[in-house]
């Protein structure tokens, strides 16, 4: 196999797609809530822009050996589940695909800890190492135990919103006059991204149920004992089903405080682009049967997901 081919397979391997999604995510809090925020507080935001990207690049290359270990230990499932997909024992060997996975680790946290030195709490460099282990955890163990591997994976998506704001407040109380000209506008801050982190997060909870119920074939055979295996496919529909009524009842908490706030043009965003769809997963869901239609609820949730991050442009249009 060619560099280049090399190449493409690592990039298939890491589903670069995601990891630019969550690019996106953390660029896009920092500018339509972080930023537009502290203008109107007359100040900059204590992060620089080059620590932005550092701290995205870390949180991406994190992600992305999570991917690697995660298919290093799925071979067998993924031989039923997906075989035309397979990238990891195919193009690369799974030795190649360990050194990756190390290596990504490593840089991924000395980042992580240059960062926490600037920020000047070295309890925050931990927190690298410490998402690197819960994902082992998961791919050797979480994955097999009923809803926890689900909330494993949901907890660490949404530790992708929360850890911009978490680096960014560290920084910013070891600038006392620029801490003292945005206190009033913590709160809000914190809110918005309070809303963003528990939006990834029972969505992607819902999806890894819904992902669980698609691959319960797999699964089964090596003895994985997800929510679909363990209960049956009823009782995935109905995490499903719950899940998705908590976000649809998070939104109409979400328009009617835009709403009440003047953010009109946020209101009507997330009431068609968010809520709606959200309604037609779950009466999809409700209908949901075989393989196809978990496959087919599984990218309606990620159609979501991206259109509750496309609606940071009008968020940070209203903040203004």
């Amino acid at each position: 196999m060619t560099l280049i081919n090399k190449t493409l397979a690592f990039f298939k391997l890491v589903r670069w797609p995601n990891l630019m999604i969550v690019a996106v995510i953390q660029l896009g809090l920092y500018y339509a809530v972080i930023a537009r925020i502290y203008k109107i507080a007359g100040v900059t935001a204590a992060l620089s822009l080059t620590e932005l990207l550092l701290l995205m690049l870390a949180t991406m290359l994190v992600a992305a050996a999570g991917y690697i270990i995660n298919d290093y230990f799925d071979l067998r499932i993924d031989r039923i589940n997906k075989p035309s997909s397979m990238i990891l024992g195919k193009e690369l060997s799974r030795s190649n695909g360990m050194v990756l996975y190390a290596i990504l680790n490593i840089v991924a946290a000395i980042i992580g800890f240059w960062l926490a030195f600037k920020v000047g709490s070295w309890r925050l460099g931990l927190l690298f190492p410490m998402i690197i282990i819960l994902l082992w955890l998961y791919s050797v163990k979480y994955k097999g135990m009923v809803v926890w591997g689900n909330v494993a994976v949901a907890f660490m998506v949404a530790m992708v919103v929360v850890i911009v704001w978490l680096f960014e407040f560290f920084m910013l109380r070891g600038q006392p006059d620029t801490f003292v000209a945005v206190t009033q506008y913590l709160g809000l801050i914190t809110a918005y991204f309070s809303m963003f982190a528990l939006f990834a997060f029972l969505l992607t909870f819902a999806r890894e149920v819904v992902k669980d119920a698609e691959d319960i074939e797999g699964d089964a055979t090596a003895g994985i004992e997800t929510l679909a295996v363990k209960h049956g496919i009823k009782a995935s529909k109905r995490m499903a089903l719950g899940l998705t009524i908590l976000t649809a009842g998070l939104l109409v908490w979400v328009v009617y405080s835009f709403a009440s706030n003047g953010m009109l043009v946020a209101a009507a965003y997330y009431a068609v682009a968010v809520f709606i769809p959200v309604v037609y997963l779950f009466f999809k869901t409700m209908k949901a049967s075989d393989k196809k239609d978990f496959h087919m609820l599984s990218t309606v949730i990620k159609v979501i997901m991206i259109a509750g991050i496309v609606g940071l442009q009008p968020i940070g249009m209203c903040i203004i």
